[in-house]
């Protein structure tokens, strides 16, 4: 039997108000996966081209920033047919909107809509849509979910004979097949709950010498590897308790319980539950004997995350936590994809130089109750960010919510500068590390680099040679 998906009945108006424009489309799905069964809570179609603006897929630096670009750049004509469609464009998008989600939710596969006879003929060319837009997403992923469900949705529209029809593929096998799925509208979709977290962030990352040809976005995911590793690892408490990962996290009780939002009992978000992250506590009876290695520049990630993510009132404490913990990783390693494609900050220099990262906003997608994001730099006006939104996710915005601040002013950074700064660039690790003690790192190097969330700003400090 297939996968079983439910979606909001406002989809089904999307769909119905892109088929009588008489065009051909293709678009984004987007929901959540799980074992039971599929929820979608929105789908949203890919802009036109823009010329000079298709991102290169084997590009290292290429992280999808390129739509959010598009009203700077003339449009091209629509393709004639799917077939004619770059699948890297399609892949750009996706990457896109991937960062907008909260955690808990993910780009989980593509419709298309379009005549009978284009439909046909595109069907090889959806399916490499489907592995394009997952090895996009997967580029410069860092925390893999346990017990990842790799299926993703292909969702067709006949424009001739205004026929629904939906398949998944496995985009984790080459060779897989699609396999036909059950799609279902339902009248308010899923209930979510909604879980509201922060966590407070102070990494500092040796950059070795011998990774001077990495980017810098390189560099980070490498030095983000062992803070990943202990998310993965943490400890999350769901309103003060920590619970069995498989006890359900909504009880029946809690599921007829009155609406959080607006006060609306029909809302389809009815729950929210605050939650606290709990990072490995650092320590270790085994004493090893530090090893020296030299560095080229410290970077260090300082600040307070606000982390939100959604599940659905059917999900068990262990689907929540993992939610939890996809939305952090996720929303940090989107700041710095955006800082990295701001600023050239490859080349060669000496000192120090300072950027701010982008803060998160928040806004509610209509008609389904959760929040979607995007990220602003200080220089961006909230009309800016409202365009961007409806570019990529196709829906007119009303009010952003700033859950974060602005950057701290720069005598925060001349104090901070001051206590982490030294003239050696050595390096003292632990030699054969714990894996109990992944986090601790003894650097007697100049600390460069350092991002705080919340309240933002980057700098990176260039090792001298003396």
């Amino acid at each position: 039997m297939g996968r079983s998906i439910i979606a909001d009945e406002a989809v089904e108006a999307y769909i119905n108000k892109l088929v009588k424009t008489n065009k051909w489309f293709v678009g984004v799905i987007i929901g959540q996966l799980s074992l039971q069964r599929d929820y979608v809570v929105h789908v949203a179609r890919t802009p036109d081209p823009v010329e000079n603006e298709v991102s290169e897929e084997n590009g290292e630096n290429d992280t999808g920033d390129n739509i959010q670009n598009a009203k700077k750049k003339p449009s091209l004509e629509h393709p004639s047919s799917l077939e004619q469609l770059d699948g890297k464009w399609v892949s750009t998008h996706a990457k896109q909107v991937s960062r907008m989600l909260p955690g808990g939710l993910s780009v989980v596969g593509l419709f298309a809509i379009a005549p009978s006879a284009m439909l046909k003929n595109a069907q090889g060319k959806l399916k490499q849509m489907l592995f394009a837009v997952h090895k996009q997403l997967s580029r410069n992923n860092i925390l893999t979910p346990s017990n990842e469900i790799t299926d993703r949705i292909l969702l067709q529209m006949d424009t001739s004979t205004k026929k629904l029809s939906c398949v998944t593929l496995d985009v984790a096998d080459i060779k897989s097949v699609l396999r036909p799925a059950e799609w279902k509208f339902q009248s308010g979709g899923c209930k979510w709950v909604q879980l509201n977290s922060h966590i407070t962030l102070d990494i500092p990352m040796a950059v070795p010498t011998d990774s001077k040809a990495q980017t810098l976005l390189k560099q980070i995911q490498n030095g983000l590897a062992d803070f990943s590793s202990s998310i993965q690892r943490s400890i999350v408490a769901i309103e003060g308790t920590v619970r069995d990962p498989s006890d359900p996290l909504v009880s029946q009780v809690e599921k007829k319980g009155k609406a959080t939002k607006g006060g609306n009992p029909t809302s389809n978000t009815s729950l929210s539950q605050d939650v606290s992250i709990f990072l490995p506590f650092v320590y270790s009876d085994v004493h090893k004997d530090p090893v020296v290695s030299t560095s080229q520049a410290t970077i260090n990630m300082m600040g307070t995350v606000v982390v939100r993510a959604y599940v659905s009132t059917r999900a068990t404490v262990a689907e929540a936590v993992e939610a939890i913990k996809v939305d952090i990783i996720r929303s940090l390693m989107s700041r710095c994809e955006l800082l990295c494609e701001e600023f050239d900050v490859t080349e060669e220099k000496q000192g120090s130089e300072i950027y701010d990262p982008p803060v998160r906003l928040f806004c509610q997608l209509p008609h389904c109750g959760v929040d979607v994001c995007d990220y602003v730099f200080q220089d961006e006006k909230q009309e800016e960010v409202k365009q961007r939104i409806q570019e990529l996710l196709d829906v007119d915005v009303d009010e952003l919510e700033e859950s974060e601040k602005s950057a701290a002013d720069d005598d925060t950074w001349s104090r901070q500068s001051s206590l982490s700064c030294m003239s050696s660039h050595q390096s003292l690790v632990p030699s054969q590390p714990d894996k109990k003690n992944m986090l601790k790192a003894y650097v007697g190097a100049a600390v460069g680099g350092i991002v705080a969330l919340a309240a933002t700003w980057l700098s990176y400090t260039y090792m001298n040679d003396e």
